[in-house]
This record gives structure tokens, C-alpha cells and sequence, in this order.
């Protein structure tokens, strides 16, 4: 197919006529009109001209280095006609400029258009050709001036225009602003400067002294230009510009547009050696051995683990990624020889790899003639590695890590250590952050491509220090939350260990994608966030109800790679048993997660919320209350949350777990959803299409109590015990900070569980933007009130001086409701139901 460019001449009525270009397809169009001299663009539209987005452009910006002045389209004239060519459905418009003087500038520029049949965008990229050596500070691909609302930008992220319009740079690292030409400032996204993040200092060189309203600028830092073919040459990375159709949202729309180039999202469970002490030996059939006993227990539950990933140690610490010779003393032959013993068990083999070689002996490797990188202040803090950019290293590993790919037949990569910073001389690159960050993340890049190519499906995930550019997702099957390893928060008041863990989780991934005006466009589930831990023999005896909540939450989210950090001697049946449930329950809904937004409120301040996903008229919603009195969530039923269908139509709702029930309400599409969540319960509800059943929800038996305050302002509370207990009934106390003495009926009891406060415990290297204000002291007690089922008893708080809490969790049993449609999932019962009800 050959899309069509048409040359015309447009003119008003008496007016002098003007030359008009059009690159276009079936669905958008760029127009440019000549002035004489050049082609500028006038205005973007779609393939029926419905949807309009008029600029006036300059086309780019070259800004040498330590100088403001820079040159743009009005430093050029066209060198001769645009030149028309196709390629397959892809159709181009090259034009030739050649600078108006003798400078120290290019002497040609050649700005390329170019189209897709069927794509509802369109794009552009330059090449500027020197007759010397030359360097480039910035290069921007785009620089236009508009008069609609605007928003979003920053590192690696769009500009949406009018809610029609998006535009940006196909690269993780391109630089978008927009308003005025300055917006954001860098860094100054809500979830920039967060955990475990990057920082790269632009010294200032991204901004535009003479910003103007509505400017839009889309930029990048090449550096030095590569000799080629007897000349200098820059190339720019690719811009694009792309429309919503037929009032889509403009999120859907670039989300679509994203779908054409990211890796298909897939599922991938894998187990990892990190903490397991016991998978570490790598010699012989060891590892092989390992998995065997993983596959018996889990085997017979009908699923399986797709990767067995040895963490850092594999490697010889003195070589560019050679197995290690304690483990492997014939090198690539044995780790091959792993991988086909490991296939023929029924699984594959992946491993951890840092591409610049952090965790390696970088004296060793200065020493055998690879560039160390020169570390900014800030990422001094961490270890040292090599220089990507360096010739040497940059052949290596380039040669290297593909290699390892098809010789070892791996599946999966976890790339870890992505600093991306050097500022050093000698480097391939200006010895500056902004472009030896450019020049490495270009050879990341290549890696990951090359890797790509030597073996196509594998699955690449990137850890430490990436940030959230959703073209990130042309390489990388998965990016790391940008938390600590394995974090306990302390926050609020929780009694269970695997609780704090997920409100530790959670409320990373609240702060970078809780704000709905502000989140990034990366989905949830495309997060690494360490998955599954269970690593200590003392946390074999966790109780079914903690285990089977903590692992409700980690697959809730929709999180596509299942990371198995666990030990056979920290697992009992019955866990292995609610793991593999819940494994299979995420494949039966995997497009609904695939799709899920975070909503809700801040978990460690002790907020309800959660993680809900749409695919067309039906979505999984996974809810949490992390605190001890009964909550309601709130979610917004519309586009922010990934709703698309029409507003006013009838929704039902089926909770399935912790129990298998209809739930007693009817939501109205448009209109809020809210979901009661009793203390500290996990909930997941499928909603569709439907109203709810007319009869009766099976409630719980009300809990009558009476609680008072002496004259010695001792309190005391009379409240009777449910008789219909089934699971879970204790008395939880809570102080502030301080607990009082608890009896009961004038006899002191001793409590079963008790936890405290670990305030803003999060890791040194993640805890950037993430400290609470509101986080106070806290010390918890958990009673078993089971001895007392169905009789009165009297309460005493002694030491009421303190500020504390007092409730009573119980489970309680109900009439039996009808099982729903096939459920996986771990449900407690149809016949039990929680609540808690606050004493004091």
C-alpha cells in the first residue's frame, strides 16, 4: 500500500497562494506549508479532518554546547523537493535543508516523515550531517507552539493536548515539555524523585530561557556526532504524534498507540535463589534437584513454575558474565547443560545479570582495560560499575549477553543494577550526566534488542533505577517497583508480619500511581515487586487466613511476573495448596488484571483500598482494609479507573473471596462504587453486567456491648461474645503508644499476638518521597475471646491515662450461600462472615 502525499496549492480568495504538503494515511495527516524557504508545520489531523490540533512550528532546536544560542528551521532553506518514497505499508517524505550560511553548524539536515497504513499516528526524525567533528547538548525533535490546554511531559513521557492529542519521543529517556515550553521542570512529575529512583542532573540545559505560552518542545541529549561515511552524523530519536478518535480517551488512545510497540504482556512465575540458602550450590544436578521437589509439591494442583532463576553469584565476579568455575568449571558448556536438564524436567532456565557489571571486581576489570563509569553524587552512594558507552566494554557486552541467551537457552533475564549514570571523559560521550546517561541507556538498549533477537521470547525485566516511561515497554517485559527488597512497614497497626509486608508494598506503589491526576502510564502490572517471600522456617506455621491474604494482594495487583522467593522448610501443604489456587485464579482472570489501577487512600496511614481492572463489562476488584475498624471504599466508575462502557447501566457484584457470595448492592455505571470492608479483611469482588439478587445478604448476628469510664477514669466494657463463632474472634487493642492492662472479668489476660510501631521503615536507598507525616507510636495486642463464646463478660482497661483503642474481630457463622461459578481462590467458606465492631 502506498498512503498519499499530495502537493497543492490553498489559497483565500485574492490572497497569494502558498504550497501545502500533506504526509498522511487512512487515519492522520501532518500538513506543512512552504514559505519560500522551508516547510513548517501548520497543523496535525485526523484522516477525516474532524480532529485538529493547529501549531506553529519551528521543526527543531540544536543547541551546541556551552552556548544558548541555537539554531532552528529559520537558520536553514530547503536544499530540494521534499522526496516522496513507500515501504511496504509504510509510506516517507524526506526534506533536504542546507544552513543559509557558512557556520560551524551541519551543512545538510535531513527531517524524514513518516506514516503507517492503520496507525492513528504519525512520526518524524532528523539526521544532521557535519563535514567536521561536532557535538550536539540538545537536540529537539519537535518545538511548536499551540494554544490548547495541555499537560503531562518529563522524562520519557507525553504531552496530551485538548484531551485529542498526544506527542513524544519513542525513547525511555527523551525529555517532553510543555505550557510553556518548561513544564514540568525536571523532576518535577508527582512520582519522580521516589524510592528507589534515578537521578541524572540536566545542569539546567533543558530549559528554554525564551518559553512562551504553549510550547511544546520534545528533546533529547545526543553528544558527540558519529562518524560515518566520510561525514558527522546525529540521529535523532523518533518522534510521535497520534489522535483519539471518536471521543476515545486520550489515555486509552496512547495506550493503543503503545500496544503497536510494546512486548506483548505475558505471564511468567519463576522461582529465585536469593533468599533461599538451600538453592544456592549450583554444581551438578543441584538446582535441578531443587526444582524437582518444587515440581512434586505443586505438580499435582495443576500448575508450574516457568523459570528457575539463580540470583547474583552465578558469575565469575573476575570476567565480563562468565559462569562461575566453583559452579560451572566448564563454563558455557555447563550452564548450557543446566538449562537442557532443567527443560527436560518441564521448566526453563533464567538468570540475574547486571549489564554494567555491578557486584563485579571492577579493579579486575580497569585492570584488563574496561572504563569504570564516573558516578554522580548521588549514585556514589551505591557500588561502582563500568562504563556502557566505552568501546571495549560496549563490544563485550554487547556480544555477551545475546550470546549467554542462546547458548544457555535462557527464558529470562533479570537485569538489576541500571544506573545509567557516567559522567566521564573518554567515554563516547561529553563528560556530562545528561549525555553519558543518553550514551548508556542507548547501549542498555542495544542489549536488550540484541537479546531480543538471539532468543524472542525471552522475558527481560529491569530493576534498580529505572523510572516509569511507558517506552520503557519496547524492551522490557517488566520494571521494578522502586522499592526496598523486602520492607515491613510499621506505619499502622497490624499484628500480622505478612500484613506490614503488603502495606509495605502497597504503599509504594500508592505514592507513584495512587494520584490519578498524576500517575504514570506504565500499568501496574508490568511491575516487579518481589513477589512471593516466604524464606524463614519460623514462618512455616503462618497462620492459612494471613498466608492466603498476602498472597490474594501480591496477585491482585495484576502483577504479571510472579517472583517465587520460598523455601520448602518455610511451606506446609496447606500453603502450597492456597498459593497454587490463587495462581490459578490470576490465569482465569489474567485480562481483567492485566488492566488494574490503584484506588483508594494511603495503606500505611491505615486507608482502604486497592487494585481494581476492567476488560469491556466485567472487572476484579481486590480490596484491603488495613486497619481495625470497618471501612468503605470508594471507586470511581468511569474512565480514571479503566471503565469504558456507557454510563447508567446496571452492575452486580459476587465477592469470591474470603467467601463465595453475591454482594448487596446494585452500581450504576457513572456513579461511585462502594465496597464495605470489615477490619483487616482482604476482598475480592467480580463485577458485571446485572442487578443483585432481591433476597437477603446472610448477614452476622449484631454484637451488643456497653462500654463506660468510672470516676478513676478506668474504662470498662460489658459486651457479649458471639455463640455462632466460626474462625477468627479476639479482642484487639491498640495504643497510642502505650497498652493498657487488659482482664477480663477481674481476671488478667495475657495477650496471644502483639506487634509495634516501626515508623517510616523504609530501605536507605528507597525511602526518597516516602515518609508519612501523620505516622504516630503504636503498640498492638490481639485476645482470644473464644472461651467466652455466647456468655457476657466485663472488659477492664486499666492505665486509661493512655490513649488506646479497643475492638473485637469476629467471624461469625451465617446460613450458607450457593456457590457461584468455578473459584479457585481460598475462600474461608460460604457459611462465615467478619466483622468488627469498635469498643472503646
Amino acid at each position: 500500500m502506498t498512503s498519499v502525499f499530495t502537493s497543492v496549492f490553498c489559497s483565500a480568495q485574492k490572497a497569494p497562494a502558498a504550497l501545502e504538503l500533506r504526509i498522511k494515511n487512512d487515519q492522520v495527516q501532518r500538513v506543512l506549508q512552504f514559505d519560500g524557504k522551508v516547510w513548517r508545520t501548520t497543523r496535525f489531523l485526523s484522516g477525516d479532518g474532524t480532529a485538529v490540533l493547529a501549531v506553529k512550528s519551528e521543526e527543531f532546536f540544536i543547541l551546541p554546547m556551552n552556548s544558548d544560542a541555537g539554531l532552528t528551521l529559520s537558520n536553514f532553506t530547503a536544499a530540494e523537493q521534499p522526496k516522496r518514497y513507500s515501504k511496504k505499508d509504510t509510506s516517507f517524505c524526506e526534506i533536504a535543508y542546507r544552513p543559509l550560511s557558512d557556520t560551524a553548524g551541519p551543512h545538510r539536515l535531513l527531517i524524514t516523515y513518516f506514516a503507517v497504513k492503520g496507525e492513528r499516528f504519525i512520526r518524524k526524525r532528523i539526521r544532521i550531517l557535519y563535514d567536521h567533528p561536532a557535538t550536539v547538548d540538545r537536540l529537539e525533535v519537535e518545538r511548536f507552539i499551540n494554544g490548547d490546554a495541555q499537560c503531562g511531559g518529563g522524562r520519557g513521557e507525553p504531552v496530551f493536548i485538548k484531551d485529542q492529542w498526544f506527542t513524544g519521543l519513542e525513547y525511555p529517556a527523551g525529555y517532553a515539555r510543555c505550557k510553556d515550553g518548561n513544564t514540568p521542570k525536571s523532576y518535577g512529575r508527582y512520582y519522580d524523585a521516589v524510592g528507589n529512583y534515578s537521578f541524572i542532573d540536566l545542569e539546567g540545559r533543558d530549559i528554554e530561557p525564551r518559553g512562551t505560552e504553549g510550547m511544546v518542545r520534545l528533546m533529547h541529549f545526543p553528544g558527540y556526532a558519529v562518524a560515518s561515511g566520510g561525514h558527522y552524523e546525529i540521529q535523532s530519536k523518533t518522534a510521535v504524534t497520534g489522535f483519539a478518535a471518536n471521543g476515545m480517551d486520550i489515555t486509552r488512545a496512547f495506550m493503543r498507540y503503545l500496544e503497536t510497540i510494546w512486548k506483548k504482556p505475558r505471564s511468567f512465575v519463576n522461582y529465585n535463589n536469593w533468599f533461599d540458602a538451600s538453592a544456592k550450590d549450583l554444581r551438578g544436578d543441584r538446582f535441578v534437584n531443587v526444582y524437582k521437589k518444587y515440581k512434586a509439591i505443586i505438580e499435582p494442583y495443576g500448575i508450574k513454575i516457568d523459570g528457575m532463576v539463580p540470583d547474583d553469584g552465578w558469575q565469575d565476579r573476575n570476567s565480563i558474565w562468565k559462569p562461575s568455575p566453583k559452579y560451572f568449571p566448564n563454563g558455557d558448556a555447563d550452564l548450557a547443560a543446566l538449562s537442557r536438564r532443567l527443560k527436560a524436567e518441564g521448566t526453563r532456565l533464567g538468570l540475574w545479570l547486571s549489564i554494567n557489571n555491578y557486584t563485579s571486581n571492577i579493579d579486575w576489570g580497569v585492570g584488563n582495560g574496561y572504563a569504570e563509569a564516573k558516578r554522580n553524587k548521588y549514585f556514589s552512594q551505591y557500588g561502582r560499575y563500568y562504563s556502557l558507552s566505552a568501546t571495549k566494554y560496549k563490544e563485550e557486552i554487547l556480544q555477551r549477553v545475546p550470546e549467554l541467551a542462546r547458548k544457555a537457552d535462557l527464558v529470562y533475564f533479570k537485569h538489576d543494577f541500571n544506573d545509567l549514570c557516567d559522567a566521564g571523559e573518554g567515554n563516547n560521550h561529553p563528560p556530562t550526566e545528561r549525555h553519558g546517561h543518553e550514551a548508556n541507556l542507548d547501549v542498555a538498549l542495544q542489549v536488550l534488542t540484541a537479546t531480543r533477537k538471539a532468543k524472542p521470547e525471552i522475558f527481560q525485566n529491569l530493576t534498580n533505577w529505572i523510572w516509569f516511561s511507558p517506552w520503557w515497554l519496547q524492551y522490557a517485559d517488566f520494571l521494578w517497583m522502586l522499592a526496598g527488597d523486602d520492607g515491613i512497614n510499621g506505619n499502622t497497626p497490624e499484628l500480622s508480619r505478612k500484613a506490614m509486608f503488603t502495606t509495605d508494598r502497597d504503599t509504594y506503589i500508592w505514592r507513584m500511581f495512587g494520584n490519578p491526576a498524576d500517575r504514570p502510564l506504565v500499568p501496574v502490572s508490568r511491575l516487579m515487586t518481589h513477589g512471593i517471600l516466604q524464606t524463614s522456617a519460623e514462618e512455616k506455621d503462618i497462620s492459612l487466613q494471613d498466608w492466603a491474604d498476602y498472597v490474594v494482594m501480591h496477585y491482585g495487583r495484576g502483577t504479571l511476573l510472579k517472583e517465587w522467593y520460598i523455601s520448602l522448610n518455610a511451606m506446609r501443604p496447606e500453603l502450597w495448596k492456597a498459593l497454587a489456587g490463587v495462581q490459578k485464579w490470576a490465569g482465569q482472570y489474567e485480562k481483567e488484571l492485566n488492566n488494574t489501577v490503584f484506588v483508594g487512600g494511603r495503606p500505611d496511614e491505615g486507608n482502604a483500598y486497592g487494585y481494581i481492572g476492567w476488560n469491556g463489562a466485567r472487572a476484579i476488584l481486590t480490596a484491603r482494609n488495613p486497619s481495625a475498624a470497618t471501612q468503605t471504599l470508594t471507586i470511581p466508575f468511569n474512565s480514571s479507573t479503566g471503565f469504558y462502557g456507557a454510563p447508567g447501566q446496571s452492575y452486580k457484584a459476587r465477592v469470591t473471596y474470603p467467601y463465595d457470595g453475591g454482594y448487596p448492592a446494585t452500581f450504576e455505571s457513572g456513579k461511585n462504587i462502594t465496597i464495605a470492608l470489615p477490619g483487616y479483611a482482604t476482598m475480592v469482588v467480580v463485577l458485571e453486567r446485572g442487578t443483585a439478587p432481591r433476597k437477603k445478604m446472610p448477614d452476622p448476628s449484631s454484637i451488643s456491648f456497653r462500654t463506660s469510664v468510672d470516676d478513676a477514669r478506668v474504662a470498662e466494657t460489658r459486651v457479649t461474645v458471639p455463640s455462632d463463632i466460626k474462625g477468627r474472634c479476639e479482642l484487639l487493642v491498640i495504643g497510642y503508644p502505650a497498652l493498657p492492662a487488659i482482664s477480663i472479668d477481674d481476671r488478667a489476660l495475657v495477650p496471644q499476638k502483639t506487634s509495634r510501631a516501626k515508623l517510616n521503615n523504609f530501605a536507605g536507598y528507597a525511602v526518597a518521597g516516602m515518609k508519612s507525616s501523620k505516622a504516630t507510636d503504636w503498640n498492638m495486642a490481639g485476645y482470644d475471646l473464644a472461651p467466652w463464646q455466647g456468655k457476657e463478660i466485663r472488659i477492664r482497661y486499666a492505665k486509661t491515662g493512655q490513649q488506646f483503642e479497643s475492638f473485637v474481630l469476629v467471624e461469625q457463622r451465617v446460613p450458607a450461600a450457593a456457590a457461584g461459578a468455578r473459584n479457585d481462590l481460598p475462600v474461608t467458606g460460604n457459611d462465615v462472615r467478619r466483622q468488627t465492631v469498635q469498643l472503646y
